[in-house]
């Protein structure tokens, strides 16, 4: 295990959030698109640990969130502001498949610059599998 691997989770490091609302319906996107620029806007306004956020629409009226957050209470934050409840409620209303992962991030690539947060150097966990098989074989 590396020493990255072992270090213990703060609050205060960077996440990341995916979310994917699958709307069923090709008439409520324009909605959600509305929404989604409401919340960043609002976000952008009150929240100051939104770093970035972008919106995509794909096939079957599915929309996709990316959002970077500089740490756990700024996310905690928007998720508890009302203007996001609603746009939560309004999805369900619509019956939409509402997916959401939150990322803590492992690391940065080896060329990476500091941005946010304090993140080591991240080492692929496939890489060091790879090297204990080689070891292993005769």
């Amino acid at each position: 295990m590396s020493d990255a691997a072992a270090a213990p989770v703060s609050a205060d490091e960077p996440v990341c959030v995916v979310t994917r609302i699958r709307l069923g319906k090709w008439w409520a996107v324009p909605g959600a698109l509305l929404l989604f620029r409401r919340l960043h806007r609002l976000g952008r306004k009150t929240i100051p640990g939104l770093m970035e956020a972008h919106m995509r629409v794909r096939g079957g009226a599915t929309v996709y969130i990316v959002s970077v957050w500089r740490d756990e209470l700024s996310l905690i934050q928007f998720t508890t502001l009302d203007a996001h409840v609603n746009a939560v409620r309004w999805a369900i209303r619509r019956k939409a498949e509402i997916w959401s992962g939150v990322f803590r991030l492992a690391g940065t690539s080896s060329m990476s610059k500091p941005w946010i947060g304090r993140i080591e150097h991240w080492t692929p966990l496939a890489l060091s599998r790879a090297e204990g098989v080689a070891v292993d074989e005769p």
